[in-house]
């Protein structure tokens, strides 16, 4: 079983992925994972090189997903929400378009205003956790937001007035009934 999570930066993704994980007895991976840590600066120099680096850490989640019960912090909504390079429309079906993709059996979105969002990557600027200057790019969160609210599929969450162990218990819920 698979199931992901997806949002902008600040909206909770990682810390609930990792406590889901754990909720469920599942693995935890993440898109990038540490495997491709090594090779994202060199990767990411165009938008090109970064949608196909993203996009193969999706393909290797998916078969991670073959043979274990894994929860995924981003996975190919994100890639599409913010490393599509191309002029054509962005595909309305992720999974008819990519051949092999394994198909989530749920994707949550998690959505947190801008302000809170903006508290949210403060606390981690002060703490040493920015990994780049993306994470407090909130024009271009925005625009990830938008295509991210184009897919029906992903399950909406607001975080905002949650604690994090809410969070976790709707998702909880909502995967047993998968």
């Amino acid at each position: 079983m698979l199931i992901t999570l997806e949002g902008t930066d600040g909206s909770g993704k990682s810390s609930a992925a990792r406590l889901l994980a754990e909720a469920l007895g599942f693995r935890f991976a993440s898109t990038p994972g540490d495997e491709f840590i090594s090779i994202r600066k060199a990767a990411t120099l165009s938008r090109y090189s970064a949608y196909y680096y993203y996009l193969s850490s999706c393909y290797y989640v998916s078969e991670l997903a073959k043979n274990a019960d894994v929860v995924c912090d981003r996975f190919i909504h994100s890639t599409i929400a913010y490393n599509w390079p191309f002029t054509e429309k962005r595909p309305a079906d992720l999974y008819a378009y990519f051949e092999g993709l394994y198909r989530p059996e749920r994707s949550f979105l998690l959505c947190a205003s801008e302000g809170v969002r903006r508290e949210r990557m403060s606390e981690r600027a002060r703490t040493g956790v920015i990994n780049s200057e993306l994470d407090s790019d909130f024009a271009g969160q925005e625009r990830a937001q938008r295509v991210y609210m184009s897919y029906p599929e992903l399950v909406q969450i607001h975080t905002d007035s949650l604690s994090l162990e809410e969070v976790v218990k709707l998702m909880v819920n909502e995967v047993k009934r998968v």
